[in-house]
């Protein structure tokens, strides 16, 4: 028996609550009493992280935490593209515990993994994962868990590295066909399973009538997602994030009724049917050894999500369908330290046109055509090291700036003084930054202390670039009146972009 078989089957995510931001009190009081339903009607593992629904989940939870004798356990992460040894990763579980007002945590979360090489540099002697057994010894942790982004086969070799208890990944009709391998291995390893996206991040709403089939009787859409989602023996948790009441008790409502169709059977029938898409990807490998190295199946499994539609934008706030579709389909590509998966150097399409790839495929795909649309869109929408390089170069590069400024500290900001760094080399500026948030004001972050917005007109960088993606235009709008003082207020991401983190 795993660590998750005696939870609910549902568990809460946090990342879309309705709150705008650490300091939205009647959102962070909305939020509470959402999470405060949800326990009593039994839900209890909580998905959460630091800069969750805009910095405001863990208040909101702390509130919950208060208000509550319902047992729950929660999650907390460490990410290594932020924390990349031992001591950062113990900070890092601190602030959360501090912020979550509680002693311990059940679930330490190596979180986002890319790529197995980026597991073995987290497994590496004074790394996260010895952050990780530290913590357990110390009683601060119970188990230590990961949430994986990487491919098929590194997900895989992950689960049977035995490192992780239990991973995250993300289940859903849309990629169900390459998730199953990681699936049949977790379950032959004993390692527990909570999927993410159950609801292909809002896209499986969005397109209720394609995904019709997949109804078995009495069903809509959303429960038959959810009900899939749980379909296979090493899932135990399907991790929902809900944004109102009636979100909460429709989900819930998925796991407490009896459905007229067993779980064995489901997945069979949905994953066949899927199969049968027109234009679908199967993954089977066959197009790969491309002549040019363009990872011609990798590509190919993820514009599978341009079948789909797009995606609402929920947890981006966009509403541009081409940039909603955009998202979707570069979503897990970002470009992270170690990440395996395609990004480009250039949008420029490399693609011969030699036919291989088309004569070798099982479903006769218009497999070129669909590479070139995947070039174009990742110039319209920056997904390029060159266009990242163009971007900063626009940005800061040469301009005489003594002090620049990066708003929040994050992922982003993280990646903007890496990236700057491959680039250009050391900067002949100083890099500060800031936050809202009260909780990370002066703390050391990467070697950079943090700041409060309060003292921007104190420290007067040059330009403060904001960094953030879903709330960008909240946090430009909050700080741009700082212009009249000779500051220039600048977003990273052009209208067009997708996320440079995701």
């Amino acid at each position: 028996m795993g660590i998750l078989s005696n939870y609910f089957p549902m568990g809460l995510g946090t990342a879309r609550l309705p709150i705008t931001g650490s300091n939205d009190a009647s959102g962070i009081e909305k939020s509470a009493q959402l999470i405060c339903d949800a326990l009593d009607a039994g839900v209890n593992y909580i998905d959460t992280s630091y800069p969750y629904s805009a910095g405001g989940a863990h208040p909101a939870l702390k509130l919950a935490f208060e208000r509550t004798s319902k047992p729950y356990s929660v999650t907390v992460k460490v990410i290594y593209q932020s924390d990349k040894t031992a001591d950062e990763a113990r900070r890092r579980v601190e602030m959360q515990l501090e912020t979550l007002g509680i002693d311990r945590a059940a679930f330490f979360v190596c979180w986002s993994i890319p790529s197995y090489e980026q597991f073995v540099e987290i497994t590496q002697k004074g790394g996260v994962y010895d952050a990780a057994l530290r913590l357990k010894n110390e009683g601060l942790i119970e188990h230590i868990c990961c949430s994986l982004h990487a491919s098929t086969a590194d997900s895989v070799r992950i689960i049977e590295s035995g490192a992780f208890e239990a991973a995250t990944v993300s289940f859903n009709f849309t990629n169900a066909i390459q998730t199953l391998p990681v699936l049949d291995a977790a379950l032959k390893h004993n390692v527990d399973i909570a999927v993410m996206n159950p609801l292909g991040g809002g896209g499986i709403v969005q397109n209720a009538d394609i995904f019709s089939f997949t109804q078995a009787k009495g069903e809509n859409v959303v429960t038959a997602a959810l009900r899939f989602a749980k379909s296979h023996p090493a899932i135990k948790i399907v991790l929902s994030g809900v944004n109102n009441e009636n979100e909460l008790k429709e989900n819930i409502k998925a796991f407490i009724e009896e459905s007229t169709e067993p779980d064995a059977k489901r997945l069979i029938r949905v994953t066949n049917k899927v199969k049968d898409i027109d234009g679908f990807c199967v993954n089977c490998h066959y197009c790969d050894n491309c002549p040019v190295e363009i990872p011609v199946s990798e590509l190919m499994s993820k514009y599978n999500c341009l079948l789909f539609g797009h995606t609402t934008g929920q947890d981006y706030r966009r509403t541009n369908i081409e940039l909603l579709q955009n998202i979707n389909l570069f979503f897990s590509q970002s470009h992270l330290e170690g990440n395996k998966e395609w990004f480009p150097v250039s949008a420029e399409n490399p693609c011969i046109r030699c036919g291989q790839c088309e004569e070798k495929c099982t479903q006769k795909l218009k497999i070129t055509e669909s590479i070139e649309n995947m070039y174009i869109r990742a110039g319209k929408c920056g997904f390029s090291r060159r266009l990242r390089e163009e971007r900063l170069r626009e940005l800061i590069f040469d301009k005489a700036y003594k002090r620049v400024g990066l708003y929040p500290n994050d992922r982003f900001a993280n990646l903007v003084i890496k990236l700057y760094e491959q680039f250009f080399g050391k900067p002949d500026f100083e890099w500060v930054t800031f936050n809202s948030d009260s909780a990370m004001v002066g703390r050391v972050e990467n070697g950079i202390k943090v700041h409060a917005p309060s003292e921007i007109l104190t420290i007067k960088p040059n330009i403060i670039i904001v960094c953030n993606y879903g709330y960008e235009e909240e946090i430009y709008n909050s700080i741009k009146h700082y212009e009249k003082d000779g500051i220039k207020i600048v977003k990273l991401h052009r209208k067009t972009d997708v996320p440079w983190v995701f």
